[in-house]
């Protein structure tokens, strides 16, 4: 796969390559992120907080290109490097750190398959703290359009024939018959969207699946030729249903930044339940 490296792949390239743990906490946990080990060579990519909009009122906003400039430069990040991003969850935020990288323009990025579990499965070496790099690298942002959306985009599209919304969270928050994690929050979902949760992406060993497993998915939604927007709780796990729409070839990809931790607090915004 295209965007994808595998465990075994990484191993043998570990010291080409540039590694970034961009693992966060699911919502309601209070405690810090605390991964059970680090890959060998790792650098911290902090979604949920340095590379988060500082002054956003929404968890995990895409900051703008300067930050991310800056914070990939402290990183040691060039333009020329390949990047390879996992989190410790097997595929559940590293997604998110390949979109961003992307909607920078920034292409030479990767997801691990199957993340630190797998390559803990494996038995390959970790550490139990990241790389400390002295070099300032040479990482240019160029922000490209149309990765991220807001409300207003994805209100103006509901009713739009020519454009579908994928709601990656599960069935059951998507229907509305469970609570939302975050506090205060509405049940259900936005009309006119569909289900896709990010879990049916992964196999039994928490890697993707074929593409010809997930063509079948987004066929089983009604996908044709449609421009995509992915939706989640916070605009994390909505990047996995991107990354495999654009493993399928899809195009005209967009990610709703706020998602349901916008969308879903008291507003005039329109919430729609069941299935």
């Amino acid at each position: 796969m295209k965007n994808l490296k595998s465990c075994e792949w990484l191993a043998e390239h570990l010291e080409q390559v540039q590694v970034l743990d961009a693992g966060i906490v699911k919502p309601g946990v209070a405690s810090p992120y605390s991964p059970a080990a680090i890959i060998q060579g790792a650098k911290r990519f902090d979604i949920s907080g340095a590379l988060t909009q500082s002054d956003a009122p929404l968890p995990n906003t895409m900051c703008d290109g300067a930050q991310f400039q800056a914070n990939m430069r402290q990183l040691g990040i060039n333009q020329n490097d390949t990047v390879v991003v996992y989190d410790d969850l097997g595929l559940f935020s590293a997604a998110r750190a390949w979109w961003m990288f992307k909607s920078m323009g920034f292409t030479h990025v990767y997801v691990l398959d199957g993340g630190l579990p797998r390559w803990q499965a494996l038995g390959l070496p970790t550490t139990s703290s990241y790389a400390i790099n002295d070099l300032i690298g040479d990482f240019v942002a160029k922000p490209q359009s149309g990765y991220f959306i807001d409300s207003q985009q994805v209100l103006a599209a509901i009713n739009d024939d020519s454009v579908c919304l994928l709601d990656a969270r599960g069935a059951k928050r998507f229907s509305g018959e469970d609570p939302e994690p975050r506090q205060n929050m509405r049940s259900g979902h936005i009309p006119n969207s569909k289900n896709l949760p990010y879990t049916e992406l992964l196999d039994q060993n928490g890697l993707l699946k074929s593409v010809e497993q997930l063509q079948a998915l987004f066929a089983e939604r009604g996908i044709t030729d449609q421009a995509l927007q992915f939706s989640c709780g916070s605009g994390v796990t909505a990047c996995i249903l991107a990354m495999a729409a654009d493993e399928c070839g899809y195009q005209k990809l967009s990610v709703y930044d706020g998602s349901w931790s916008e969308w879903g607090l008291p507003s005039e915004l329109p919430v729609a339940t069941g299935n």
